[in-house]
């Protein structure tokens, strides 16, 4: 598959511009004819999704650019027959321009936003296309589009903090081990040779500690390649959602971090709660599209026994508060907003609430790691040390 850029008219004479993903220039040109289109210029722009140049993955900030650019133009009213091929120029050579060529002919054929945004290739949550479903049949399309657009930058805002805070022990962490590598292959086997031969009887710390410097400096270049083939194979296995999923699992069950991640993951799900139920998604399609946000596996399996008791006639606070996701003052809140009619509202303020305070247990969890490191560190280096001391003192005995 290749890309042509092309410039045509359509049936009213307008000139359209953008790009097309086909197998030959031959298909490509069926493909504009088959949309209405005239072509005046044709040429081969480079390979498609399948090659060198489309490699690049649509991520999260293009997704909330693309739902951000469609709601603000839609919102305008402009037409989307207007706004695809305008955007597919615009973003020409980003990711974004094998989708939105694909959106466009997809819509050209008479589908809607929602079934052109569920393209593979841009991986939209479950729970955009819902919005955007919702938005088309309640004919509030932009408002949805803009809500879709606000929950992926929350969650993307969260990523970059998170990486923003984890800067500086990452920086302490390699500092560190740098000084204690350094120590091990550099200092300590220089006391080898002065075992060798004395009779002192040497303590079984500093031996294996001086040992171990040995066979670090000796081995060193090996030892780095197994390092790097370790890591690139743990970030391999991380790029994978099954991996990835494993550890999200397995810290979910730590003591600190678990309560964070369980904090981060209620409070994403009460936004998207609310704003799906806004955009009058029924309350049970609702509770199934929303629990694609949880990653924890306890969450999800409290969630799954909520959409059979709200069959059953049971309220939303009633079940939540069997869950235990929320304090009883803040649980108040599902329960006026199912009484007076504002639950979607007052599930966005819950959900605002919930999110704050993940944010503090994300600051107090960040703030446990400097001391840790440090404390780690400061071991390490502290037993090297004192095995060498020892060494030296069990020199110095013998001698006497």
């Amino acid at each position: 598959m290749s890309l042509y850029r092309y410039r045509a008219r359509d049936a009213q004479q307008k000139l359209r511009q953008g790009v097309v993903d086909a197998a030959s220039e031959a298909e490509a040109l069926r493909e504009l004819l088959a949309g209405g289109l005239t072509p005046i210029e044709l040429r081969a722009e480079g390979v498609s999704s399948t090659g060198a140049r489309r490699r690049a993955a649509v991520g999260p900030a293009e997704r909330m650019l693309l739902l951000q650019e469609l709601a603000t133009l839609l919102g305008a009213g402009i037409a989307l027959a207007e706004v695809l091929p305008s955007m597919a120029q615009a973003y020409a050579d980003s990711p974004l321009a094998g989708a939105l060529s694909e959106m466009e002919r997809l819509v050209r054929g008479g589908a809607g936003v929602a079934d052109a945004l569920a393209l593979p290739g841009l991986a939209m949550p479950p729970y955009v296309l819902a919005l955007a479903r919702a938005g088309e049949a309640s004919g509030a399309l932009a408002e949805a589009l803009r809500d879709a657009a606000a929950q992926l930058e929350q969650d993307l805002r969260a990523r970059r903090e998170m990486r923003t805070a984890l800067i500086y022990p990452s920086v302490l962490v390699g500092a560190g081990s740098a000084a204690v590598l350094f120590i091990l292959v550099v200092v300590v086997p220089r006391f080898a040779t002065l075992l060798k031969g004395s009779r002192a009887e040497v303590p079984a710390l500093s031996r294996w500690v001086i040992e171990a410097g040995v066979f670090t400096q000796q081995h060193l270049l090996a030892l780095a390649l197994v390092a790097g083939g370790l890591i690139a194979v743990a970030a391999l296995l991380l790029s994978q959602p099954g991996p990835r999923l494993a550890l999200w699992n397995a810290m979910a069950r730590l003591p600190v971090i678990g309560d964070w991640l369980r904090q981060v993951d209620i409070g994403r799900w009460t936004l998207v709660l609310g704003s799906l139920l806004g955009n009058r998604v029924p309350i049970i399609d609702a509770l199934q599209l929303s629990q694609a946000v949880l990653r924890v596996p306890a969450l999800q399996a409290d969630l799954a026994g909520a959409a059979p008791a709200l069959s059953r006639g049971r309220s939303l606070a009633d079940v939540l508060g069997e869950f235990g996701w929320f304090p009883r003052t803040r649980l108040n809140l599902v329960r006026v907003g199912e009484r007076s009619g504002e639950l979607p509202r007052l599930l966005r303020q819950l959900g605002e609430m919930e999110t704050e305070a993940a944010q503090l247990m994300q600051k107090r969890v960040l703030a446990l790691i400097e001391p840790i490191a440090i404390l780690g560190i400061g071991v390490a280096i502290g037993v090297i040390m004192v095995a060498v001391l020892m060494a030296i003192t069990s020199l110095n005995t013998a001698a006497v």
